[in-house]
């Protein structure tokens, strides 16, 4: 039997862009599995008319991927499209390449487009020249990323959370939670690791790694180390590149912590993967989210690295058995400072914690999501993309009774627990109904007598 024909649009390496290092591992695996044609998004037009039996789109949030979207818009009838949402949140995409290019009549159109009467009236303000940061202050409030998911046959995604999310946002979506994948790494020796990278050889080591911004919260896991004892601090290895001038700088040493932390500036792969192995703990904070997985995470995992996360979005959803969670906000620096003194003990439950961290890294080996994706590409061939988990003819009737669209707000105006309860009880019931009780991808007549409201 011939090999399915895959279009995959995506950045590559050597962009620098945490998807095209995914893409670029995912293509290892899927490569044997079907024939697959690479583009970057600049030559997103060109699969449009390459002859594909199906096109695989890679989205995240970041202008790069703006040519990918506005080729899915343009596909020819009957032409699939599959779309990875590497964020649920794509307001900074619009923004930066339609309202910072001049382009506001198209940004204002996708406002309308992705969320109905609010999202137009919004827009009119754009166009009298209002330029309200909303994609900041409130971004899942105007995700903007309804349109990409109603111009996609299929939705892959890698959390609940984002399940939940894009099914409030178009109930009935086609949508398919695949794990972010966890290649293997061969480790380097800890204490070889530690010799290059200038890290101490006799103390405990956690490591935050990744993109530093304020997301991650450097400044916080600073003040929770200084409410250790100098006896018990771990030492912090920070990778990623920051200013000389940058702020985390003089914080470190008005804290007293000039001897307990290293700022190991931007690391190559090769670095990122010392880092890993020269380390006891990781301790990657976020906030906000904008839907993500986080990559940095998945690969300390295969490390079999413990770690400490906030306990927001996808990150909530890793298993507790090696991931403790700090609040955002009351309590988090004394739910760190207790974190970190945990995993500076030596014994056997930050061992244990150890092991399940990379039993559950090897449950997402590519080989087996690699797979996951092939079904999902094939299902969007046959014409039938079959839905996972939440019956479509269910995700009408919550939106209809309001889950979703409440309009109660959690932390700094995040509606990600609607999300979580649409994606948990649509789990519930399909463990629950005989399979085939909905079978449609439209909801029956009766249950619903209007169009989906955009929200």
């Amino acid at each position: 039997m011939a090999l399915l024909d895959v279009g995959m649009i995506s950045p590559w390496p050597p962009a620098p862009s945490g998807i095209a290092d995914y893409s670029q591992e995912l293509l290892e695996y899927l490569g044997s599995l079907a024939k697959v044609t690479a583009y970057p998004p600049e030559k997103a037009g060109t699969a449009l008319g390459a002859g594909h039996q199906v096109l695989l789109f890679q989205i995240g949030n970041d202008p790069l991927h703006a040519p990918s979207l506005e080729a899915l818009r343009r596909r020819p009838a009957g032409l699939p499209a599959v779309v990875v949402l590497h964020d649920f949140v794509l307001h900074h995409l619009f923004a930066a390449a339609y309202l910072d290019r001049g382009r506001e009549k198209d940004y204002a159109a996708e406002l309308a487009r992705a969320h109905g009467e609010r999202g137009r009236v919004f827009g009119e303000g754009v166009l009298r020249g209002e330029r309200i940061p909303v994609w900041d202050l409130e971004p899942w409030r105007f995700p903007l990323s309804a349109g990409v998911i109603s111009d996609a046959t299929s939705v892959i995604v890698h959390s609940r959370l984002v399940r939940g999310a894009v099914m409030r946002e178009r109930p009935g979506t086609r949508v398919v939670e695949i794990p972010h994948h966890v290649i293997p790494v061969e480790k380097t020796p800890k204490a070889e690791a530690r010799q290059i990278l200038g890290i101490p050889l006799d103390r405990p080591v956690g490591v935050t790694l990744g993109v530093v911004t304020p997301a991650k919260r450097v400044g916080k896991i600073l003040e929770a180390l200084s409410v250790l004892s100098p006896g018990e601090r771990p030492f912090l290895f920070v990778g990623g590149a920051i200013g000389s001038d940058d702020p985390l700088h003089e914080k470190t040493r008005a804290l007293g912590l000039s001897r307990d932390v290293a700022f190991g500036g931007f690391l190559s792969e090769e670095n990122f993967f010392r880092a890993a192995s020269a380390a006891d703990f990781a301790i990657n904070l976020r906030f906000p989210t904008m839907g993500e997985t986080s990559g940095a995470i998945c690969r300390l995992a295969g490390f079999g690295l413990p770690m400490i996360v906030s306990d927001v979005g996808w990150f909530r959803e890793l298993p507790d058995s090696f991931c403790l969670k700090a609040p955002v906000g009351n309590g988090e620096i004394e739910t760190l400072t207790e974190a970190l003194r945990n995993l500076s003990a030596q014994g056997p439950a930050r061992f244990e914690r150890a092991a399940l961290a990379f039993e559950w890294a090897e449950a997402r080996h590519p080989s087996k999501t690699a797979r996951l994706y092939l079904e999902t590409l094939e299902e969007a061939v046959t014409g039938w993309a079959a839905p996972r988990v939440l019956p479509p003819a269910l995700a009408w009737a919550l939106s209809d009774l309001g889950i979703g669209k409440a309009k109660a707000r959690s932390l700094s105006g995040s509606r990600q627990p609607d999300s979580e309860v649409l994606a948990s009880v649509g789990l519930a019931a399909a463990e629950l109904w005989p399979a085939g009780l909905f079978s449609g991808a439209k909801p029956p007549t009766a249950a619903r007598s209007k169009k989906p409201r955009s929200s």
